[in-house]
């Protein structure tokens, strides 16, 4: 086992609204079951936006090198991994305690002392990164590097299109077109489901239309007929949502915004016997969502609009902040 040695630049959070790439220590094992990866592709998420926010609408922790869906190989194992070193993963960032009263009944996404790669602890917007070998998950090297780093937001929506049970011949309808958004469209597209997309910006709209969707509006404008399933896929539709769903429908609420507020009409609720679930992270999905990705049943190459080198990361937060870039990549 080789020792590392020096320095590497990270793409580090220096504070409100602020992304530096900065000369951080080449990580080393701290412990047995560790493992550290060489990291090959990183996406930027919807969250690491709000984390950049100003204030930011996401918490973090300062000096933290940020990403949290990443692909790497393995460079170095501890005694105690059962990885190894050569072996390609996906990261599933989110790292439970396993002894609170949530991950004790099984809801592990729900821990109470969770801590997140990329968040509170160093992520893969870096050469290299340290994770626990229990976090890692074998992906098949045939996967270009930006189309496997997709593993894990996959992996949410996986998770959330379970709970919405979308069964072929329904109607589903996707609210809001950014990355998640379409991976909803691919799957339930792929489950069956017909898939109307709400989007007004033409170029996610073509997105949602070449990922499955039957058909695009904009907002305001109804799916044709009241909709099976739907799905918020931005933080703050409910009220939209409960004007599009069928009765005795579905509604998923997806997206996270921690501003939004509704005023809804609880007796719509009650007299069209609708479910609302909310849909936080999952836990267990990461095989599902790596074998959706491994036996080409879902094409999501099309998302990811800009692959990168780290130090175009800033002006590429930018672009994305304009609504000029879909997915992000960082290749570092």
């Amino acid at each position: 086992m080789t020792v590392a040695a020096g320095t590497m630049p990270a793409a580090v959070f220096a504070g409100p609204g602020r992304v530096e790439i900065l000369e951080r220590p080449v990580p080393r094992l701290a412990g047995p079951a560790d493992v550290v990866l060489d990291v090959e592709a990183c996406g930027i998420c919807g969250s690491d936006l709000q984390i950049l926010s100003d204030p930011p609408r996401h918490p973090a922790r300062p000096g933290v090198v940020l990403g949290h869906e990443l692909v790497g190989v393995v460079a170095e194992a501890g005694p105690e991994a059962e990885l190894p070193e050569g072996e390609r993963v996906a990261v599933a960032p989110n790292v439970s305690c396993g002894t609170c009263g949530p991950c004790r009944r099984g809801r592990r996404n729900h821990c109470e002392r969770f801590t997140t790669i990329g968040i509170f602890v160093d992520g893969g917007l870096a050469p290299k990164v340290r994770v626990p070998a229990a976090q890692c998950h074998p992906i098949a090297a045939s996967l270009p590097a930006h189309v496997a780093a997709l593993a894990e937001p996959l992996s949410t929506v996986v998770h959330g299109a379970r709970q919405a049970a979308a069964f072929p011949g329904e109607t589903a309808v996707v609210i809001g077109a950014g990355p998640i958004g379409l991976m909803f469209v691919a799957l339930l597209s792929l489950a069956g489901a017909t898939v109307v997309a709400v989007e007004p910006a033409p170029e996610r709209a073509a997105l949602a239309l070449r990922l499955g969707a039957a058909r695009v509006v904009a907002p305001g404008e109804g799916p044709g007929e009241p909709a099976d399933v739907v799905v918020d896929a931005v933080g703050s539709q409910l009220p939209a949502a409960l004007d599009l769903v069928a009765s005795g429908g579905r509604v998923l609420l997806f997206g996270v915004n921690t501003q939004a507020r509704a005023e809804v009409a609880q007796e719509r609720i009650t007299r069209g016997e609708l479910t609302i679930l909310g849909s936080f992270v999952g836990q267990d999905v990461f095989p599902d969502a790596i074998r959706l990705l491994e036996q080409g049943r879902l094409d999501l190459e099309p998302l990811v609009t800009h692959r990168i080198g780290l130090e175009e990361l800033p002006a590429a937060i930018e672009e994305l902040r304009a609504g000029r870039a879909v997915k992000v990549e960082v290749e570092p």
